[in-house]
C-alpha cells in the first residue's frame, strides 16, 4: 500500500502513515521499518512517501497499525500473509529485518 509519513518522532520511535486506501491514520513504530542492516535504527520524515502494510488494531489512540513499512525504493520481497491491509508490501527476503509478532488464540 502507497502512503505518506503524516509525522515522525525520532526520540519516541513512531509516527502516524496516512493513505488514502486506509479508513483512518495508521499508527508506526521503528520496528516495523525494513532496514538493510540488522539493529539499523530506522527513522522516517514528514512527507516523506512510503509502502506499508497494515492491521486492524488499537495502538495508542489509534484505530490501526503499520506491521510493515519500507521506502519505496527498498527491494521488494515476496508477500506475507496477514490481517487488514497486508495485501504483501515488502518481506525480508533480500536480507532486511522486520520485527513482527504473530499470536493464535486456542480456542479450547
Amino acid at each position: 500500500m502507497h502512503g505518506t509519513v503524516r509525522s515522525w518522532d525520532d526520540e519516541s520511535g513512531w509516527g502516524v502513515l496516512v493513505s488514502p486506501e486506509v479508513p483512518g491514520e495508521v499508527w508506526a513504530h521503528f520496528s516495523a521499518m525494513h532496514t538493510t542492516e540488522s539493529g539499523e535504527f530506522a527513522s522516517l520524515e514528514a512527507g516523506e512517501a512510503v509502502l506499508f502494510t497494515w492491521e486492524e488494531a488499537e495502538q495508542d489512540g489509534y484505530s490501526y497499525r503499520a506491521s510493515q513499512v519500507r521506502r519505496p525504493g527498498a527491494q521488494e520481497a515476496d508477500p506475507q500473509d496477514g490481517e487488514g491491509g497486508g495485501e504483501g508490501e515488502g518481506g525480508g527476503e533480500d536480507g532486511g529485518e522486520y520485527s513482527s509478532i504473530h499470536i493464535e488464540l486456542d480456542p479450547g
